[in-house]
């Protein structure tokens, strides 16, 4: 009989997987698997085409692009060298999205995870394990200014014989996504809209601070780009497992006592923390005198 051995069964839509089947019981006798193939039925729609590999003992079909919610089913066929088949199906789920978060903003995940002790399974809903790095992803993109075109003020400082330098370029807003594999996500440009070459500056994207390798001699100069407010990201996060929690009780049995809901009163506490920390929680207003023109 052939064997398939995973943790999980289960797969995410967008999401590249392999399963493979092990026929090692199955081989006759001084044999080895010649060739394989495997069949994919979907609960509705059009079956997908698995690619497929094999071993002399093994066969790995891939499947991608699991569009469709629901029970998917995968037969793995292999052929021995003696002309027979066997046949293994595996039943598996398609339940959740994509997990992974975009490339450029991999430092601020991790930061996010931090400020939230947010695990890649923390706790599951149904069947849904929380938090992947594209769900706080999701948080975060509710809590994105989109900067464009915005000045950036330069800082000169004084060099030998008393001259200034400017090199250093500084924007209002930080916790910036990154640009990388040649996206334009985040970029920098003259006055004339010209894009300044990445390779003429280095980036704290963290601070929003743009370092020029040589003299600008105050150069006006304009950045576009997609900055976070993590501490609003936080507590948004926080409130949300506190939801999670909310249904937990306190328990006590002969001299032990469980006290769940502290779990549900700390995650509100740390929301509140980051939430007064938030950019968002500072207000400003114009004050006038009525009595005046």
């Amino acid at each position: 009989m052939a064997t398939f051995t995973e943790a999980t069964i289960s797969q995410g839509t967008y999401e590249t997987r392999k399963w493979t089947a092990d026929f090692s019981a199955d081989i006759p006798t001084g044999g080895s698997i010649t060739g394989g193939t495997a069949y994919h039925t979907p609960p509705t729609g059009s079956a997908t085409t698995p690619t497929i590999a094999y071993t002399t003992s093994t066969v790995t079909a891939q499947l991608a692009s699991l569009t469709t919610f629901g029970n998917h089913y995968l037969d793995i066929v292999a052929t021995y060298s003696n002309g027979e088949t066997s046949q293994l199906r595996i039943g598996f789920v398609v339940n959740f999205p994509a997990t992974a978060g975009r490339s450029g903003m991999q430092n601020l995940l991790a930061e996010l995870r931090g400020m939230c002790e947010a695990g890649a399974s923390d706790y599951t809903i149904a069947d849904v394990p929380y938090w992947s790095d594209a769900q706080l992803q999701d948080v975060m993109d509710t809590h994105r200014t989109d900067v464009v075109f915005e000045p950036l003020q330069s800082y000169p400082y004084q060099i030998s014989g008393g001259s200034l330098s400017w090199t250093d370029y500084r924007s209002t807003h930080g916790y910036y996504e990154a640009t990388t594999g040649g996206t334009a996500i985040f970029y920098i440009q003259d006055s004339t809209g010209a894009t300044v070459s990445g390779s003429s500056y280095s980036t704290d994207y963290r601070r929003g601070v743009i370092t020029f390798s040589a003299n600008q001699a105050g150069t006006a100069y304009y950045l576009t780009g997609r900055s976070y407010d993590l501490d609003a990201a936080a507590s948004d996060v926080w409130r949300r497992k506190a939801s999670h929690y909310a249904n937990s009780f306190d328990f006590s049995t002969d001299n032990h006592s469980v006290s769940r809901s502290q779990v549900y009163k700390h995650c509100l506490e740390m929301a509140e923390h980051f939430e007064g920390k938030s950019a968002s929680a500072i207000e400003t207003v114009q004050m006038f005198r009525s009595d005046m023109e």
